[in-house]
């Protein structure tokens, strides 16, 4: 894998989780090198699920609908990663299910390019249009463990 993803600097609304992005991203390029144990890999992938993908639709996305309506009416960038994070939940219940390390393989690819479309599209909008007084209050939310508002 090579390093063609941003620098991981963000606003606070998406900083907390462009650190998860970065070490997500160490762990995918030791995972294809051999240099992760897969049992490293589904622990990570576990904490994906779990943790990161919910942040993102229960405070980040949800957030940023608003205000990424009015540029883009029909939601594509929010579409997509979702898309995304229930591939990865029916990879990982293939894996799970069948023991087969292709689904390993099969998430490894899927979060490289979601993290890239990530890094590179969605969260550069969030961080654009996103008001301030929201990125902090996103910030709080995340660091806070708060899910409603």
């Amino acid at each position: 894998m090579e390093n063609w993803i941003s620098d991981f600097k963000g606003s606070l609304a998406t900083q907390p989780l462009r650190d998860e992005h970065k070490k997500t991203y160490e762990i995918l390029n030791g995972f294809n090198n051999g240099k992760v144990k897969d049992e490293e890999f589904i622990f990570h992938i576990e904490f994906l699920l779990e943790h990161h993908f919910k942040i993102e639709e229960e405070i980040l996305f949800p957030e940023f609908e608003p205000y990424l309506k009015e540029y883009l009416p029909y939601m594509e960038p929010i579409k997509m990663v979702l898309a995304e994070h229930n591939g990865v939940r029916n990879l990982f219940r293939k894996f799970k299910e069948f023991k087969e390390r292709k689904y390993l393989i099969e998430i490894s690819n899927l979060l490289s390019q979601h993290i890239y479309k990530e890094e590179n599209g969605l969260f550069q909008q969030i961080d654009k249009f996103l008001p301030e007084d929201k990125k902090n209050q996103i910030f709080f939310r995340i660091t806070h463990g708060q899910r409603e508002k």
